[in-house]
């Protein structure tokens, strides 16, 4: 049996939005929008559902007509302050929806896909503290590698726009 390197070539696309808001209030916004509690109880029950419509049932509950919920979070600052005291907040949050992800992991597509679902944004405090800013790669720059593929670009662009809302909304400042 052998093994077979493969470098293939990506150009992503870093979307970056710049607020006056600070961390904690994107923070707010995002937990809120993706319903952070309701996220954590549907991870904890997910191994004792027991059909797919168990399973749509339970998300739609939890996303409560938004399109997104918290999969997973990571304070990168709660560690780095050990290294310099002065670092500012940067958090990373994986959302998604499996029902919107499953258009996207699907057989009928690209299965590389799933590499980068659900897709992350990064909460990064200013380094002069005057606001934050909002990262994500572009699902539609990581995602097709087989060129356009029809519905599945229509599929990843339409969570492109989804996503975009999202920043828009939880960055906007009122």
């Amino acid at each position: 049996m052998s093994v077979v390197k493969t470098v293939i070539p990506l150009t992503a696309q870093l979307v970056q939005y710049a607020t006056t808001l600070s961390p904690q209030q994107v923070i707010s916004r995002i937990e809120d929008r993706i319903n952070r509690e309701g996220s954590m109880k549907f991870m904890s029950s997910l191994p004792s559902i027991t059909s797919r419509e168990e399973l749509e049932e339970t998300i739609r509950g939890v996303t409560q007509g938004n399109d997104f919920m918290l999969m997973q979070s990571m304070r990168h600052d709660n560690w780095l302050k050990f290294y310099d005291e002065k670092t500012p907040l940067v958090a990373v949050y994986s959302i998604g929806n499996p029902m919107i992800a499953k258009h996207l992991v699907s057989s009928t597509f690209d299965l590389r896909a799933a590499y980068n679902i659900p897709p992350r944004l990064l909460i990064l405090e200013k380094e002069d503290r005057t606001g934050t800013y909002v990262l994500y790669y572009l699902p539609s720059s990581v995602m097709s590698l087989n060129g356009d593929e029809g519905n599945f670009v229509a599929a990843v662009r339409a969570l492109d726009e989804k996503l975009e809302r999202l920043v828009i909304e939880v960055t906007k400042v009122d």
